[in-house]
Order: structure tokens, then C-alpha cells, then sequence
């Protein structure tokens, strides 16, 4: 990246192929649970932005407002009034649920397989 390009060594020459019009963009996961750091000499190439997971309440108020979407909708089936009622109990339950399963299983090399995020809980809703 520092040279705009890089030596193909499979060809015989080690001929130098230039990079032109090309921008470089990456997304990872902070280091530990079985993700490697990167240097500060690949980093300087970018621009680092970390988001903040969300707390529980700001799932709460995100899925809650999923929920009365739900109810609300001409689209669907009219929910009865005792669906209605336990959606708090459904939204804090499964954010409880997301929240331990995070915890309790955590991503490691021989178990990578175990990562979660939002789109398993919008899978419920």
C-alpha cells in the first residue's frame, strides 16, 4: 500500500503491478476472543472508527419499537390484547437471553463459530 503496489511472485520476473484508482476499506472486531491485532504501520493506512455496542436499554427501546410496529400494522393479523401485553416481557427476556448467550459463549480459535450479533435477535422479531 505504501508503494501503490505490489511484486507478483508468480511470474518469472517478479514483475511490479501498479494499484491505480483504488481505495482500501476493512472491518474487524476488536482484538482478543480469537481475533489477532494489526500493526500500527498497517493501521496508519486507514481511518479507524470504533462503534460502541449497545446498551440494554437502547435494545429495549430499538426492539420495543419493532414490537409496536408489529401490532400496529395493517399488513398483519390483529394481535389479541394478551399478545399485546407481553411485549415488554418478550423484548427484556430476549435481550436477557442475547445478553447471557454473549457471555457465556465466547468466540475462541477453536470455537469461532461462536459469534452473535444484532441480526440473531431481529431474527426473533
Amino acid at each position: 500500500m505504501d508503494y501503490q503496489g505490489w511484486y507478483d511472485i508468480d511470474s518469472p520476473e517478479r514483475e511490479f503491478r501498479k494499484i491505480v484508482n483504488v481505495r482500501f476499506a476493512g472491518a474487524m472486531g476488536p482484538p482478543g476472543d480469537g481475533r489477532n491485532s494489526i500493526s500500527s504501520r498497517y493501521i496508519r493506512h486507514f481511518n479507524v472508527l470504533y462503534v460502541e455496542p449497545f446498551s440494554e436499554e437502547s435494545l429495549k427501546y430499538i426492539f420495543s419499537t419493532v414490537m409496536d410496529w408489529l401490532f400496529a400494522s395493517k399488513n398483519n393479523p390483529p394481535f389479541p390484547e394478551p399478545v399485546k401485553s407481553m411485549k415488554d416481557n418478550i423484548v427484556s427476556n430476549t435481550i436477557s437471553i442475547y445478553t447471557s448467550t454473549i457471555k457465556a459463549f465466547r468466540p475462541t480459535p477453536a470455537k469461532s463459530h461462536y459469534t452473535y450479533n444484532l441480526r440473531d435477535v431481529s431474527k426473533i422479531f
